[in-house]
């Protein structure tokens, strides 16, 4: 939300609008991609040309598109694993994730696409 509002929250800027532009410019080494945000030119083509995202971990999106006025999020399914809570941040490479334990963790889906993710939730935004 900070990044569809420019940086704002609640009526005060939190992030300044110069690191929201630098963040939103492909990096010269690495063309379509930002400050950790995917550009439309490595998105879905058909989708609105102001499209940014975030991919993470197991297949996790968000997904801003500022001219619609909208942040889609894709969390993946999660299954607590039954080990102990661990609340050390240095542990956290045990945690399961990317399938590794058996019914736990986040689980990515077999295939992604974001064009048939997004596409019928912008075609019902614009009623395409």
């Amino acid at each position: 939300m900070l990044f569809l509002e420019r940086g704002i929250w609640a009526g005060k800027r939190v992030i300044s609008e110069a690191w929201i532009d630098a963040s939103l410019r492909s990096s010269p080494s690495f063309a379509g991609y930002g400050f950790f945000w995917w550009l439309t030119g490595k998105l879905s083509s058909t989708l609105p040309p102001d499209t940014f995202a975030a991919n993470g971990v197991d297949d996790q999106h968000i997904y801003v598109i500022p001219s619609l006025d909208l942040v889609v999020v894709r969390n993946g399914h999660y299954d607590k694993h039954a080990g102990d809570p661990v609340a050390d941040p240095n542990l956290f490479a045990l945690y399961p994730s990317f399938s590794l334990v058996s019914n736990a963790g986040t689980m990515s889906p077999d295939s992604w696409s974001d064009q048939d993710f997004l596409g019928p939730i912008v075609a019902a935004v614009t009623d395409r």
